[in-house]
C-alpha cells in the first residue's frame, strides 16, 4: 500500500474513479475529487460517504498524490501545477496496482462483459458473507450496493481495464479471463498484441486462472505449469450471456471454495446501461444498453430479437471512439444489420481528436441497402424522436434499443421521458429531471412568480428551478436544450416584470449559500457567487476596507442580474470591478473569460445573455478605512432615498438617452402621477412605475406604451426599455 494520506482525484465522476474514491475513503484516506461533469447520483453518493466534492480543481489541501482517469490527458492543464510542485502524478490503474499489491486480487479482464461479471460476483460473495473489497466499473440499479467498498480483508475484487495499458501493473492472485476480442485499436495495433497482453497477464498471476472452456485463451495459458486453470463452459449463442457470465462466477467461486446454487443471483439488481429498461408498454418497450463493441452488439440484439420476436426492433446506436468505429466499420455494419430500422448518432470522441475515417458515415458505407437508404444521422433529439415513429411494415409493437458508449445514455432517458410523458416536451422535461438533480436542488411545476420579483406582479412559471450547485444547474439547462425548452434566469426580480399568462418555460434562481460565497482571496480582490446581493457584497468590501463597491449598496439585485445589465448607479458600472467572470456557455462548458475580453455595452454584456454567469473576481479600487467607505454609502443611499421611490417597482423602466435622463424626458411631458389601474408613475421620478399593490402586468405594459408615444409625440425622443419582459420581446407591445 502506497504510505499516503491526502489524494486528489482528478476526472473524478467517471466509473472509474467513483469506486476507486470509495475504496480510498474506506481505507481511511481524505479524498477530495474534482470533475468538470459531476452528475446525480454520484456526487451525492460521494458526499454522502465524506469525500470533498470540488467545484474547481484546485483542492482544499495538498495532496499527497493526484490520480487521474485515463480520460485525463498527461498534460492537461488541470495537472501542470501538481508536475510543479513535484507532487506523484498517477494514472488510476497504475495507481489501483500500488495500492492493492499486498492484497489477494481477483482480476476481471476481458474485451468486454467484465463489469456485469464484476457486480454479478460481488453480489453472489456477500450472500456467502466472504469478506473482501470491490471495486466495479458501473452503478447497481437503485443504488441497491455501492459500486466500490473497502473491507479488512485480503481479498479484493477489481476489473482489470486494457483499453489504457494499466493491466501491464498488476499480478492478481487469481484472474478470470471472458473473452480477448481485438478492441481499443489506438493501443493493440493488431489481435496479437492484445493476445500479448493477456498472455503475460497470465503469467503473472500468482494462482489460478479462470477462462472459457474451448476459447483461444485456452491457448495463451499453455505452459503455465504451477497454476491451476479453471474453465467454465459457455454456451455459443450469445444471448445466453447471462449464463455464460454466471458460469464464470460459479468458476470463481470453486477456487474460492465456494459453491454458488442456482437461485443467489435471482435477486441480482442488474446494473445501469447494461439492458436497462426505460419505458415499456404494450406497444413499445425502450431499452439502453452500454454494447459498444461489434461482439457485444451481436450478443445484445440477439438476445432482443430472442425475447420480443413480435416486435420490431429499432435501434439508435452511438459508436464510440474515431479509432474502433474506423478499424470496425465493417463488423459494426454486419451485426447492426439485424435491426428492422437503425439511427446512428455521431461519433463519441472520448479523449481523441477529430478523424474524418471515424465517423459514424463509415459504418453506413458498409449497410445492406434495406437499411442504408433510411439509415440517417441525428444530432437534433426532436428530429429523432420525430422519426421514431412505428415500424413502417405496419406492426404496431416495436423495441427501441439504444445501444453504443458516449452521451447516448442522454438521448435514451430523455427518449423514455418522452414517451413517458405523452409526447409533451414539458411533461418529459420533469420525468426526465426526476432523479437526475440533488435532493436540495428544488424544482417545482406551475410556480407563482409575481412574489418573486420586485414589481410584484406576473403569472406562474410552467418551471422553476433552484439549482443547489453547479452540476444540477448544468443538467437543468441539458434538458432545456434537449427538450427545446426555453429558459430564463432571474436573481431578485428586479429590472423584471413578468405578464400575466406566465412563463412557458423554466425560470431558474441561484439561491442557496453555494451561490452566495463572498470571499477574500487578496489585499484587493474578492471572489463572488453569481447568487449574492449586491448590497451583501457591498457590505463585505466595507468591512474589509475595499473602496469601489460603494455603488452597490442600494441596487436591489444580484451580482448574476448585474452582470447580465451591467448594473449601474450614481456613475459606476458593474464592469468597473470585474477582473473575470466564470460562465456556463450554452455549449455546457465551464469558461473563465477575463474582463476585459468581454463585450460589455451600456446595461448588457453579451456572454451573460448567451451564457450563465456562475461567479466573478471583482478587484477594488484600493484599500480604505472602513468608516470613510460607510459615510460614502450612507451619502449615496441618502440620495438614492431623496431621488428614488422606495414602494415596489422594478427600478428604472428605461434607458436613458445619450443627452439627457429618461425620467426628466417623461417629467417634461407631465406623466408624473399618471395611473392605469393599480400602475401609476412615481410623483419622485418619472422613470419609476410603482406597483400600488393590485396592478397587473397588462396595466404596466399599458403605461409603458403610454409613456413612449407621448415622450415621442413631445421630444421626438424613442425610449426604450431597460427592465425585462419574461419571455416575451418589447417588439410584441412596442412600435
Amino acid at each position: 500500500m502506497i504510505d499516503i494520506e491526502k489524494v486528489l482525484l482528478v476526472g473524478a465522476s467517471g466509473m472509474g474513479m467513483v469506486p476507486l474514491a470509495l475504496y480510498l475513503k474506506g481505507l481511511g484516506l481524505s479524498v477530495e475529487a474534482y470533475d468538470d461533469n459531476f452528475k446525480e447520483p454520484i456526487r451525492t453518493i460521494l458526499k454522502n460517504k465524506g469525500i470533498t466534492v470540488l467545484t474547481e480543481s484546485v483542492p482544499l489541501n495538498k495532496p499527497d498524490c493526484v490520480i487521474r482517469s485515463s480520460a485525463v490527458n498527461e498534460k492537461s492543464e488541470i495537472l501542470k501545477p501538481w508536475l510543479k510542485t513535484k507532487v506523484p502524478i498517477y494514472r488510476r490503474g497504475d495507481f489501483l496496482a500500488k495500492a492493492t499489491s499486498g492484497k489477494k486480487v481477483i482480476a476481471v479482464v476481458g474485451s468486454h462483459g467484465k463489469t456485469t461479471t464484476s457486480a454479478m460476483l460481488v453480489w453472489a460473495l456477500k450472500k456467502k458473507n466472504f469478506s473482501f473489497s470491490y471495486l466495479i466499473g458501473g452503478m447497481f440499479l437503485e443504488n441497491s450496493i455501492l459500486p466500490g467498498e473497502y473491507n479488512e480483508s485480503e481479498w479484493v475484487i477489481l476489473e482489470v481495464d486494457e483499453s489504457d495499458g494499466t493491466i501491464d501493473s498488476f499480478s492478481p492472485e487469481i484472474t478470470l479471463a471472458l473473452n480477448c476480442d481485438w478492441d481499443h485499436v489506438d493501443l493493440y495495433k493488431s489481435k496479437d498484441s492484445i493476445n500479448n497482453v493477456f498472455k503475460s497477464l497470465f503469467e503473472r498471476t500468482k494462482d489460478t486462472i479462470v477462462i472459457p472452456k474451448g476459447s483461444n485463451l485456452e491457448k495463451l495459458t499453455s505452459g503455465e505449469s504451477g497454476k491451476t486453470i479453471h474453465t467454465f463452459p459457455v454456451k455459443k449463442k450469445l444471448k445466453n450471456y447471462f449464463k455464460n457470465n454466471f458460469s464464470a462466477v460459479c468458476a470463481v467461486g470453486r477456487s474460492l471454495g465456494i459453491e454458488f446454487d442456482s437461485h443467489c443471483l435471482d435477486d441480482f439488481p442488474g446494473l445501469a446501461r447494461r439492458e436497462n429498461i426505460l419505458f415499456h408498454a404494450n406497444n413499445r418497450i425502450i431499452v439502453e444498453d452500454y454494447a459498444h463493441h461489434p461482439t457485444e452488439i451481436n450478443a445484445f440484439l440477439s438476445r432482443r430479437r430472442n425475447l420480443f420476436p413480435e416486435h420490431a426492433m429499432q435501434v439508435v446506436f452511438q459508436p464510440h471512439r474515431y479509432s474502433r468505429t474506423h478499424a470496425l466499420a465493417k463488423e459494426f455494419a454486419e451485426e447492426l444489420s439485424i435491426a428492422d430500422d437503425l439511427y446512428l448518432l455521431p461519433t463519441y470522441a472520448a479523449f481523441e481528436r477529430f478523424n474524418s475515417n471515424g465517423t459514424v458515415e463509415c459504418i453506413m458505407a458498409h449497410l445492406p441497402p434495406r437499411l442504408r437508404k433510411r439509415a440517417k444521422v441525428y444530432s437534433d433529439f426532436k428530429v429523432l424522436c420525430d422519426s421514431l415513429l412505428p415500424h413502417e411494415n405496419g406492426n404496431l409493437k416495436d423495441q427501441v434499443l439504444f445501444i453504443g458508449a458516449g452521451d447516448i445514455e442522454k438521448w435514451a432517458h430523455c427518449f423514455a421521458a418522452w414517451e413517458n410523458g405523452q409526447q409533451d416536451k414539458l411533461k418529459a422535461f420533469g420525468i426526465y429531471l426526476k432523479n437526475k438533480l440533488s435532493s436540495e436542488t428544488h424544482l417545482v411545476e406551475n410556480e407563482p412568480m409575481a412574489n418573486r420579483t420586485t414589481m410584484g406582479v406576473g403569472g406562474n412559471a410552467r418551471w422553476y428551478a433552484e439549482p443547489a450547485n453547479t452540476e444540477d444547474l448544468k443538467s437543468l439547462v441539458d434538458a432545456c436544450n434537449q427538450f427545446s425548452i426555453q429558459r430564463s434566469m432571474i436573481g431578485r426580480g428586479s429590472n423584471l416584470i413578468i405578464p400575466d399568462d406566465g412563463y412557458g418555460g423554466l425560470v431558474i434562481r441561484l439561491k442557496g449559500s453555494f451561490w452566495k460565497e463572498i470571499s477574500k482571496r487578496s489585499d484587493n480582490s474578492i471572489i463572488v457567487g453569481a447568487g449574492a446581493k449586491l448590497k451583501e457584497i457591498c457590505g463585505f468590501a466595507c468591512n474589509n476596507e475595499m473602496q469601489g463597491f460603494e455603488f452597490l449598496e442600494g441596487i436591489p439585485g444580484t451580482l448574476g442580474g448585474a452582470l447580465r445589465m451591467n448594473a449601474g448607479a450614481m456613475g459606476w458600472e458593474t464592469f468597473d470591478l470585474v477582473e473575470w467572470v466564470s460562465f456556463l456557455m450554452p455549449d455546457g462548458e465551464i469558461r473563465q473569460i477575463p474582463g476585459t475580453d468581454l463585450n460589455v455595452g451600456y446595461r448588457y454584456c453579451r456572454e451573460a445573455y448567451e451564457g450563465i454567469a456562475l461567479r466573478a473576481m471583482l478587484k477594488s479600487e484600493g484599500k480604505l478605512n472602513h468608516r470613510k467607505i460607510r459615510n460614502v454609502i450612507d451619502m449615496l443611499a441618502k440620495r438614492r432615498r431623496a431621488a428614488q421611490p422606495r414602494k415596489a417597482s422594478a427600478g428604472c423602466i428605461f434607458r436613458n438617452p445619450d443627452d439627457i435622463s429618461a425620467g426628466l424626458l417623461i417629467e417634461q411631458v407631465g406623466l408624473k402621477g399618471e395611473r392605469e389601474g393599480g400602475a401609476y408613475i412615481s410623483s419622485k421620478h418619472g422613470n419609476f412605475i410603482i406597483n400600488n399593490g393590485n396592478a397587473t402586468a397588462e396595466e404596466i405594459i399599458s403605461l409603458i406604451q403610454r409613456v413612449r408615444e407621448r415622450v415621442r409625440e413631445s421630444s421626438g425622443k424613442i425610449l426604450e426599455p431597460e427592465v425585462t419582459l419574461l419571455g416575451k420581446s418589447w417588439d410584441e407591445f412596442l412600435s
